[in-house]
Parts: C-alpha cells; sequence; structure tokens
C-alpha cells in the first residue's frame, strides 16, 4: 500500500525495546496518519580503528568500516549503529575504552533530526510511504512502513489551525501561577468558529482541552505561547488536578531541550519568536507585529497593568478584547504560514521549532544535510571566545539633500564572493591560489563545503523564480513559491556570518574575515571606477553604492562589474530625493514613485520615544517630498508647540530599553534598570529579552531618579521640556542640521504660532 502524505513532525516513540519514530503526517483529505518506521541511529569513530574494534565486538554493537571527511580530509571511519540505548552514553563509553585514541562524530544529533539529515525527508513537505494500514483510533490512522521517500515540494493540504490567547492576571504585579488563576481562553478556528472558555478554572481548562480534541487542529497557533503561556496552563492545571491533555492521543505540553513547548501531533507555533526577530518593532508586541504585517483590524489595547482594573469594572471589553487577539493572530499566522513552512522544509527543522532556533542553528541545520550528502562528519560544537572581525566597507556620506540618486546593489555579494574565490573551511591553506586581501589563502580547487551549498542554494532560488514566472501571481502555488524563494535567499546571506559565530559547529573566523576582506576591495574598487566614469559616489554601505551624475553611464559600470569583477549588480531604485545626516547608516530617500524609505535615523529605531519618532518621520516627509528646509523647520515647530503645551498622548512619550541580561550585571544608575527593579519590588516579573517603559517625569537630580513605569506616570508629572529638548529637538534637529537648518530655531519658536527664518 502506498500513500502520498504531508510531513508535520517526527518524533522519537519507544514502544518496544527496537529505536522507532512516528512521523504525523497529513493525507490530501486532511485525514491524521502515524507512520511508524524503524530507525536505527548511528555516530562514526575515527582514529585508532583497529584498536577499537574489539571494544565494539565486546560491546556486540553492529558496525562498519567507511569512508568520510573532516573539514575536506579524508579520513577511515568506523559507523557504530545503537539498536537500543542512548547513542551519547555508548559513544562516551567506547571513547573511554580507547583512551582519547579514538575521535567520535554525531553522537550529541538527537535520532530525529539525525532522520531528517539523513534520508533526505523533511518536515512541511510531501513524502511518499510504502507498508501496511495497521489500524485506527482516537482520529489517527496509523501505518508502519517499510520506506519513505521524499517528493518534490508543493502546496500543504489544508490544515485545521486554532488561534488561541490565554488571559491570566493579577491584582498587583505579572501573574504567578502558583496564586492566579487562568481567567479567559480565547479560540479562533480558520473555519470560523470562536471559542471562549471562563467561569471556573477547572472547567475553564477542562473544556478548553475538550474542545482542543473535539475540533482537532493540525496547528495551534499563538503570540507568547513558548515563552509564558503553555508553562503558565500547564503549572495551573497541575495544582488543581487537570491534565491538560491537549495533544494528539491525550499528550500534555512538553517542553524541549530548545525551549519550545511540542504538543504531541500538532505543530505549536508562536509568532512571538517571529516578532523577536524584527527589528523595525519597538516593544515587540502582538499589535505592533499586525501593524508591521500591513494587517488593518481594530485591537482595543489593554496593557498588563491595566487588566485587572478592566476585569473589574467591564468584563466584556476584557472578553472582546481577548478574542481579538485571537482574531489578529490567525490573521497573523495566514500571512506567514507559507514562509515558515519553506523556512522548515529548507532547514529540516519541524515548523514549531525554525522560529524558536537562531539564524546560527537555522544556517547549521541546512549544512549539516549537505554534510551528510557529500560524506563530512559534522563536528562537535566547542566553547570559542569571541573574537570581532572588520565588516564591510561603509563610505561617510555627504550630509545635506542630493537630488536623482541611483543606488547599485550587487546581487548576493558575500556568497558570490566565496563561490568566485572558493572559501570555505576546506580549502583554507597556506598554498592555496586564492590570496584575500588579508592575506588568508584559499585553495582553487577542488569545490568547498560552503561554495557548494551556496551554489546549490542560488540555484534552487533561480528555479524557484522561473517557476514563479510561469505561475498566476495571484495563486497559492505564486504565493508558496514566493515564499520559498525568500526563505533560500536568507539562509544563503547567513551563511558567511554563521562561520564567524562562536556557536557554529563550523566556526572557522578566517572564512568570515576573508570574505568580508574581499567585500570591501569590490566595494572600493567600484567606486574609483565609478568615479573614472564620472559619477559621484556619495555614499556606500557594504554592497550598495549611491550614485550622482549617473545619467547614461550605468550601463557601462554594471557591465564592468560583470566582466572585471565577475560579479552581479543592479539598480535596486533611483530616489527622487535623498538626505544624508553626518552619520553612517542614517539617511533617508523618496523614490520616484513616491515611496519613502528610512534606515538609522530615530524614527525607526524603537529606543526613541514614538513623538520624537514621529516628528522626525513628518518633517523627513515634508523635506523629502517639498526639497524645503522650511517645510521641514515649520512641522518640526508644529510639534515643539504641541509637546510644550502637553498636548501628546502619554503612550507617546513612552521609551523602551531591552534588559538583555540579568539586572545584577547593569549600572544602577541607567534609567531603564532603575524603573525595571521598581517593577520588580512591585511584583511584576522582569527578565533578560524584556523590553522595559518609561517616562521622564519632574523633579530634582540626574535622569535615572525621575524615570517611571510609564502606567504609573500621570500627565502633571510629565518634564515635557525633557522630551521637548532631549527627544524632539534632537531627533528633528538630526534632520534640520543636515539642510543647514540651525536646530535651535526648532525650540526658538516652540510657544510661537509663527515660523522665524531660519539658518542657512
Amino acid at each position: 500500500m502506498r500513500l502520498r502524505l504531508w510531513l508535520l513532525d517526527v518524533v522519537s516513540e519507544q514502544e518496544t525495546a527496537e529505536p522507532l519514530l512516528w512521523l504525523w503526517c497529513k493525507d490530501e483529505n486532511g485525514a491524521t496518519w502515524v507512520v511508524k518506521q524503524r530507525y536505527v541511529p548511528s555516530f562514526y569513530l575515527v582514529g585508532d580503528l583497529k584498536g577499537a574494534e574489539p571494544t565494539l565486538e565486546s560491546e556486540n554493537l553492529r558496525w562498519e568500516h567507511c569512508e568520510r571527511r573532516i573539514r575536506g580530509r579524508p579520513v577511515e571511519a568506523i559507523r557504530v549503529y545503537v539498536e537500543s540505548g542512548d547513542s551519547e552514553k555508548v559513544a562516551e563509553r567506547l571513547a573511554k575504552r580507547a583512551g582519547g585514541r579514538t575521535g567520535v562524530y554525531e553522537e550529541d544529533i538527537r535520532p530525529a533530526v539525525k532522520y531528517f539529515l539523513e534520508t533526505g525527508v523533511k518536515p512541511c513537505s510531501w513524502i511518499e510511504v510504502e507498508g501496511e494500514h495497521v489500524g485506527d483510533g482516537e482520529g489517527v490512522s496509523f501505518f508502519e512502513a517499510e520506506a519513505v521517500d521524499a517528493l518534490e515540494p508543493s502546496p500543504p493540504p489544508k490544515l485545521s489551525v486554532a488561534a488561541v490567547d490565554f488571559l491570566f492576571f493579577s491584582e498587583k504585579g505579572s501573574a504567578k501561577p502558583e496564586r492566579d488563576p487562568i481567567r479567559l481562553i480565547s479560540v479562533c478556528f480558520n473555519d470560523g468558529e470562536k471559542l471562549q472558555f471562563e467561569g471556573g478554572e477547572a472547567e475553564i481548562i477542562t473544556s478548553f482541552s475538550e474542545a482542543v480534541r473535539r475540533r482537532d487542529p493540525d496547528v495551534i497557533v499563538g503570540f507568547g505561547l513558548n515563552r509564558v503561556q503553555w508553562s503558565y496552563f500547564e503549572e495551573r492545571s497541575r495544582r488543581i488536578g487537570v491534565k491538560p491533555l491537549v495533544g494528539r492521543l491525550e499528550a500534555e505540553p512538553r517542553t524541549s531541550l530548545h525551549g519550545h513547548v511540542s504538543i504531541r501531533g500538532r505543530l505549536n507555533i508562536d509568532l512571538d519568536d517571529m516578532a523577536r526577530e524584527i527589528p523595525e518593532l519597538t516593544v515587540e508586541t502582538l499589535e505592533e507585529f499586525i501593524e508591521y504585517l500591513g494587517i488593518e483590524m481594530p485591537i482595543d489595547i489593554i496593557g498588563e497593568y491595566e487588566l485587572a482594573d478592566k476585569w473589574a469594572k467591564d468584563e466584556e471589553t476584557v472578553k472582546r478584547y481577548s478574542m481579538q487577539r485571537a482574531e489578529a493572530i490567525l490573521r497573523a499566522y495566514e500571512a506567514v504560514k507559507d514562509f515558515i513552512f519553506s523556512l522548515s522544509e529548507l532547514t529540516s527543522m519541524p515548523a514549531d521549532y525554525v522560529l524558536t532556533a537562531s539564524a546560527g542553528f537555522r544556517v547549521e541545520n541546512y549544512l549539516m544535510a549537505l554534510a551528510v550528502k557529500v560524506g563530512e562528519l559534522i563536528p562537535k560544537r566547542t566553547e570559542i571566545p569571541h573574537i570581532s572581525y572588520p565588516g564591510g566597507l561603509v563610505k561617510a556620506p555627504s550630509p545635506g539633500i542630493h537630488e536623482n540618486v541611483a543606488v547599485l546593489d550587487f546581487r548576493s555579494m558575500y556568497p558570490s564572493l566565496m563561490i568566485k574565490y572558493n572559501i570555505s573551511f576546506d580549502t583554507l591553506s597556506d598554498e592555496g591560489e586564492n590570496i584575500a586581501p588579508n592575506g588568508y589563502r584559499f585553495r582553487s580547487s577542488p569545490e568547498g563545503f560552503l561554495p557548494h551549498a551556496l551554489k546549490t542554494l542560488l540555484e534552487e532560488r533561480r528555479k524557484i523564480q522561473e517557476k514563479l514566472r510561469q505561475v498566476p501571481p495571484d495563486s497559492v502555488e505564486a504565493r508558496v513559491l514566493d515564499a520559498r524563494q525568500r526563505a533560500v535567499k536568507t539562509i544563503a546571506n547567513a551563511i558567511y556570518g554563521y562561520t564567524g559565530w562562536v556557536g557554529a559547529r563550523w566556526y572557522t573566523r578566517e572564512v568570515a574575515e576573508a570574505t568580508t576582506a574581499w567585500g570591501r576591495e569590490v566595494i572600493s574598487s567600484t567606486i574609483k571606477k565609478a568615479e573614472e566614469l564620472g559619477m559621484r559616489v556619495v555614499y556606500s554601505d557594504t554592497d550598495s553604492l549611491f550614485l550622482k551624475d549617473h545619467e547614461g553611464k550605468l550601463g557601462e559600470l554594471i557591465r564592468w562589474i560583470e566582466g572585471d569583477l565577475g560579479l552581479e549588480a543592479k539598480i535596486d531604485r533611483i530616489f527622487k530625493r535623498v538626505i544624508f545626516t553626518e552619520a553612517k547608516k542614517r539617511y533617508a530617500g523618496i523614490t520616484e514613485e513616491g515611496a519613502v524609505e528610512v534606515v538609522g535615523l530615530e524614527t525607526v529605531r524603537g529606543d526613541w520615544s514614538e513623538i520624537a519618532r514621529e516628528a522626525q518621520r513628518n518633517a523627513l516627509e515634508a523635506l523629502l517630498r517639498t526639497g524645503d528646509p522650511k517645510k521641514a523647520l515649520e512641522k518640526a515647530r508644529e510639534y515643539a508647540r504641541m509637546v510644550k503645551r502637553g498636548a501628546v498622548d502619554l503612550k507617546k512619550l513612552v521609551i523602551w530599553r531591552q534588559i538583555t541580561r540579568p539586572l545584577s550585571e547593569y549600572a544602577a544608575t541607567q534609567p531603564h534598570i532603575v524603573v525595571a527593579k521598581i517593577m520588580i519590588d512591585e511584583g511584576w516579573k522582569i527578565q533578560p529579552g524584556d523590553k522595559v517603559g518609561y517616562i521622564v517625569v519632574k523633579g530634582p537630580g540626574p535622569l535615572h531618579a525621575r524615570v517611571k513605569p510609564y502606567f504609573k506616570v500621570m500627565r502633571d508629572e510629565v518634564d515635557w521640556n525633557y522630551y521637548l529638548e532631549k527627544q524632539l529637538a534632537p531627533a528633528c534637529g538630526r534632520v534640520l542640521e543636515a539642510v543647514g537648518v540651525n536646530p535651535e530655531l526648532i525650540l526658538e519658536t516652540a510657544g510661537e504660532p509663527t515660523l522665524m527664518e531660519f539658518l542657512e
């Protein structure tokens, strides 16, 4: 019997003494299948193999000789199969008996991960299984597989989805699971059904769990599930003696070693993990996340500190807010699901783990799968101190406003350089023919492991883009293909940086250093060529050049790049008008189509108040659209008058800062640390990764003595002069000063309705 199935996840199960994997799958009709497949994990021994053989025989292990590579170097190895027991413990025992004469590889990779690496089967993709249907039970069909084969990527089946929002709060401070009950659970299904569970806590948990089992979703999606909500749900269930059976086959949630929560037979997707990777988000809330995604839907925003009071006064408003959150979570999931599934399939990481993993781990998983294909042994991680290295070349900008500026971008510059010069950990050699500007040498042949990986990725992306041109632009297939090509680009662009990441199994700082050195040389030579052609380079940053006086000359420059440098470049956009400040990586421009792009300025940075960012953004737009500095000054003064009068929503005054390490490691004089300690003393939970918001209030002393948690500030306490002089004026002044306007003019007439002369 053969079946075509879509793979959700793979987990290790212990039914008998034999190692067994369960492949949780969906068929095209929406039925759930568990494909049981026997899988024997293995690891490798390298070194004194003759000395290892008697030990293997005495341990009664199955093994075989094979040829592999370590950083490109051919080695003889023994592959050891672990029919029962823990691979790491077996490997540790063998290594100890060998007295350090034998090295061990790949014993530290979990069986489910090794299964993906060795079979080519990938999560979030179609497989074909051959075997026998052996029974049904609790909405699941069981299948014993003789063979499992990967199929070509294609759109997933229709999955049932439940978007969940948990509501719990404390009368004072952060809710604590040992004390505060779950008050409400809101669920929005992708077939339109909406449910809310309220009443006694035991009833809430039981009814929710029963509804999940009855509706049997393939995906449970939320915002904050991994960090807080599932663990809270589990703890409250335990305390009141109720089992939270939300997994398939009546399983409870289980926190994995990697920090994400596994729900048996279902994908548990936490969009908060995705939001935390987006630098443009100030506070990484659900409301901010959906706005970033361009989803327009109203949400009655209620802060954590307001929940207890709102619940006591107007319970229905809070219930409506919770359901709005569930609906927003569902819409956000629909917007990003194809990218998540594509990233999962590409990296061989299940979809509920790929979002929690760092970029380094995603790249590494992709490289591990490729390593198995080419016979490269996967090394262990080692503790390595961080050593910084020079990055890309950034040419200081010419401050001021510039008209008609073309932006030339190199296509995948770092991946292209790694391919061109065969830059890889296994080609690094003192005798290498390719010599980097900083002196590192790389052999020109044979092809290195990393260039091979990049060629595979770039070719895959080219094929996807070709398919994309052949399908209707608004079709499901187009959406899936576009998500996949973006996932491929994400991994390809991260490979060079991975080699300089101290957590990498294939850490090779020389690779990262050489790549950026060649990149700096490329940009430097391109600047020189552009100037020879009569163009003026007003700014350059890593892999982009901003060019003036470019009419009729861009084609020749691109042909030179392709011919002499062997790289690809394109004109990414042409700014009708662009403004540069005195600092690198801080500019704003407006395209010929009227789109405004802002990079590095306060308006796109989360550590400034919203009023300062809003004022700068509007002053910038006035300047870019008109080219008239007077208009920008007028807009800045308009905001200055608002602040002077105190006519600003208090939420726009909040300054957010992230806690990146334990509070004990900070100086006590940093405003956000002072506020964090105040909040902790009052019962709020603050931990690394959280963001703390504060407002500056009137009073004597330094700044850190004049800050309060934003939700405790009354309007008459606000130090409006601080926001005028230290927030709004510097943000707008940065823009105005770049075009010759004295930024002090913003303050001189902050209380006046008329515009004074400005200084050129």
